[in-house]
């Protein structure tokens, strides 16, 4: 009898443990393999070579995990964790609740550069969705956080790589049809493609490549929402109604100075400058008039930068005056920062402040030139950037009073946003470092500049001020690379992301007031340009911005994205044909287990009942 009571003991020990363990089985593990195009130097040059890369998809905890053979740069596992979120971004699956392995074998000494970007990316949304991938397609591209593919080199030897592997397609960065080759001629990738017997295509976003690579047509229509576009309406028309009052009042009291104290060049540029801004004033008024609320508040403003540029070097003729001016300003500023460092943060207002503290914190920048300009005696240039930061200051307390009035307001803390800021800022230098490795030291300055503040505020725990500053090194260092980008498809693209962020919002708690408004105001300022260069740029901004305002919902309310794990083209499962309706054979397993272990628990009490009585 003992030894039974030993087995019973035993049995009870051990299959609870078993079951449990089951139950805890990771659910499900997709994996894809894909192989990439490379570039290794050798004694003779750049050659093309193949990287092989598996891509698994399982339940866990949002990590992202590298196994590399041979090793890789830390751009490249920079690259996966872009890959990651953009895929999984697109799916509409929650990334926290999800690892993502990236298994990367090559001959090639050492795997590097962000080309196998979109690559990573391509894979990982077919291991969420279950999806074979196409073989006779390969592609070359980086990844950006907002799905678009950006400019790679290597192109050429790439393409040889794709002809080794047989492949029909290869997919290249939409701009970078002409290359250069070693012997510094033009070469038309689609025609070398045309020889060597492949279709080259050019690719501007990842939705473009999952079709070629899955014959899956994801759709990206978000209709747009009417009620955050009937807020932000009213919102900026609040902003250029005080803009444009203010350049109004300026224009009379600038007309109104006596302008006999002038020398003739010192008048002729006055008035010269005046029927600038007086132009300006007249512009902002008329669109104003036509609803473009932001574009008529940026032509106001500039009125205003010129107005009082005028004034000041009007009454500021000597250095001791002019230098009185700039402290006066400083300390301006000093007081408007320290009033938005005093605010409340909310869900509702976040925005607001956002805008507020980034144009307080560019006034602190101009008042530094400022001050450099005065001190290398450049008296004129002192006055013109001090006049600026002033109203840039001003400006960033107007944006603050048009954050909507709360009665219970959801606070929220700012150092949630640590590990995005972090997030955003290891991108932006991943793109930063690899655009200065193909661009002159004069054009990624700018960039890198953005950068190093990134990291000065991050450390100061300024977090939305840090992401400001990694989406202005981003824009930039991709603007350079992209200037054919077409204006049309960008336009397009900032349409469907700031209608997605809209969507989100409209799904928050506690019906949210949270509205893209820097999203909104770029879009629309990018509309109501003539130069394709700035139109480029302020489209770029609007994207980043929607996507960071999709980014920040996400840490202060998950329930706005709905996260359906079996949504039509998001469903995760081992194989897409055990859905066995249902059917969950690891449960009834664990069920039948327990079963037997009560009936053999019964039959040994039972037995010890009937010797003792």
């Amino acid at each position: 009898m003992k030894k039974l009571i030993i087995i019973f003991t035993i049995l009870m020990s051990i299959v609870p443990t078993f079951a449990f363990d089951l139950e805890n089985n990771t659910e499900f593990e997709n994996c894809v393999s894909i192989t990439a195009p490379a570039v290794s130097v050798t004694d003779e040059g750049y050659v093309g070579a193949a990287v092989d890369i598996d891509v698994k998809v399982s339940d866990g905890e949002g990590h992202a995990y590298m196994d590399t053979l041979p090793l890789t740069d830390i751009d490249m596992q920079g690259s996966a964790r872009i890959a990651s979120k953009v895929a999984f971004d697109i799916c509409g699956i929650d990334q926290e609740s999800h690892d993502v392995y990236y298994i990367i074998r090559s001959d090639v000494p050492t795997v590097g550069g962000p080309s196998a970007g979109a690559v990573l990316t391509v894979a990982t949304i077919a291991a969420i969705n279950n999806w074979t991938l196409n073989k006779n397609v390969m592609m070359t591209g980086m990844i950006g956080p907002d799905g678009t593919i950006g400019p790679v080199g290597g192109i050429i030897e790439k393409i040889n790589v794709g002809a080794e592997q047989n492949v029909d397609y290869f997919l290249i960065p939409y701009g970078q049809q002409y290359q250069i080759d070693e012997n510094n001629n033009s070469v038309d990738c689609i025609e070398y493609g045309q020889n060597l017997g492949i279709k080259v295509v050019e690719v501007s976003n990842i939705y473009d490549v999952v079709y070629y690579f899955t014959n899956h047509d994801i759709s990206t229509d978000y209709e747009k929402n009417p009620i955050i576009d009937g807020k932000y309406n009213e919102i900026m028309e609040k902003l250029s109604e005080v803009t444009l009052e203010n350049a109004k009042k300026s224009l009379e009291e600038t007309e109104k100075l006596d302008l006999s104290k002038l020398n003739s060049s010192e008048k002729e540029e006055f008035e010269e400058d005046l029927k600038t801004a007086s132009n300006l004033v007249y512009l902002g008024n008329e669109l104003h008039s036509n609803e473009k609320y932001y574009t008529a508040t940026s032509r106001s403003f500039n009125s205003l930068i010129i107005f009082e540029t005028l004034q000041s070097k009007y009454n500021y003729k000597d250095n001791e005056s002019i230098k009185n001016y700039l402290l006066d300003m400083n300390e301006s500023i000093s007081e408007k920062k320290d009033v938005l460092s005093n605010v409340t943060l909310t869900k509702n207002n976040i925005e607001y402040v956002f805008s507020s503290k980034s144009r307080a914190y560019e006034a602190s920048e101009l008042m530094d030139e400022a001050f450099y300009q005065y001190d290398e005696g450049n008296l004129s240039s002192a006055i013109e950037y001090a006049a600026y930061g002033k109203l840039r200051a001003e400006t960033g307390i107007w944006w603050l009073e048009l954050a909507p009035e709360e009665e219970n307001p959801e606070k929220i803390d700012e150092k949630d946003l640590k590990y995005l800021a972090r997030e955003y800022l290891d991108n932006s230098e991943i793109v930063v470092v690899y655009t200065s490795t193909v661009l002159s030291e004069e054009l990624v300055s700018y960039p890198m500049s953005q950068i190093d503040d990134s990291i000065d505020l991050y450390n100061k725990k300024e977090y939305l001020l840090s992401m400001s500053k990694s989406i202005d090194a981003y824009v930039y260092s991709t603007m350079f690379l992209e200037y054919t980008t077409d204006v049309d498809y960008l336009s397009n693209l900032a349409q469907k992301k700031i209608n997605k962020a809209e969507n989100c919002m409209l799904n928050t708690e506690n019906n949210s007031e949270y509205i893209p408004v820097s999203a909104l105001s770029y879009f629309e300022y990018a509309e109501n340009l003539d130069d394709k260069y700035s139109k480029i740029l302020y489209f770029k901004y609007s994207i980043a911005y929607a996507q960071m305002n999709m980014d920040v919902l996400k840490e202060f309310d998950s329930s706005a994205f709905n996260y359906n794990e079996e949504s039509a083209f998001c469903e995760i499962s081992k194989n897409s044909d055990n859905s066995n309706f249902g059917f969950d054979y690891k449960t009834c397993f664990i069920n039948i287990t327990y079963l037997i272990t009560g009936l053999l628990s019964g039959f040994l009490i039972g037995m010890w009942y009937r010797k003792n009585n």
